[in-house]
């Protein structure tokens, strides 16, 4: 076998284990699944086939956020520039660049992706990357996310910033959530409560309720 084609190899059976990994993960949940049932799902007769390719369940987790963050991320960082200096104080504005790029992977992606529903479930149950993932994967969710917290101080200077950071992961719940709603409906050929564009809008509309319950976000 030449060295291209094991090289081709070796990259279509990574695919594969991520795929069943988010899968499993979404499924069950980050702890619930054991490095051999992830191979086995993706095909693979060799009990060792995870530790060959990734090395550790921590390992696998990165490489997959990795692999899926990636484009999100250059896509999130374009609707941050793209966003007017007089915007950037906006709620409205700042929880569209933070749900759009994971809503429109959930629209686009193929119907029988996880990842939307991967998210959710890490997110409900806590789980921190260590060390957390590079800029070039989790920048603009970053940067996003620190203008929103920033919006929140500014626009209410005497609520306790737990409160704000209480706020913050209601809004991740509620946002994860309703996309990993979204992306089952549409893998059991369900049709979408409301048109992709209305449910983005409303989407948006609610998490901006959750970060300031009483009272309305500027729109610039």
């Amino acid at each position: 076998m030449s060295y291209t084609r094991r090289v081709d190899v070796k990259t279509r059976t990574r695919a594969r284990i991520l795929d069943a990994a988010e899968r499993l993960f979404a499924e069950r949940g980050v702890a619930a699944v054991s490095l051999r049932e992830i191979g086995a799902a993706a095909g693979q007769r060799n009990n060792s086939a995870v530790q060959y390719h990734f090395g550790t369940r921590d390992a696998l987790v990165r490489a997959l956020y990795e692999d899926r963050l990636a484009p999100l991320n250059r896509r999130r960082l374009a609707l941050l520039a793209a966003l007017p200096e007089d915007r950037r104080t906006d709620l409205a504005g700042l929880v569209d660049v933070y749900l759009r790029p994971l809503a429109e992977a959930m629209r686009d992606g193929s119907h029988d992706g996880h990842y939307a529903r991967f998210i959710h479930r890490f997110t409900l149950e806590g789980e921190v990357l260590t060390p957390p993932l590079e800029a070039d994967f989790a920048g603009g969710m970053r940067a996003v996310t620190a203008l929103i917290a920033d919006a929140l101080a500014a626009a209410e200077p005497h609520t306790p910033p737990a409160v704000h950071s209480a706020r913050l992961r209601l809004m991740q719940l509620l946002v994860t959530g309703t996309l990993a709603d979204s992306e089952r409906r549409l893998a059991d050929g369900t049709e979408l409560p409301l048109p992709f564009d209305g449910l983005l809008t409303e989407l948006g509309h609610a998490a901006v309720g959750v970060l300031r319950p009483h009272g309305a976000a500027r729109h610039g």
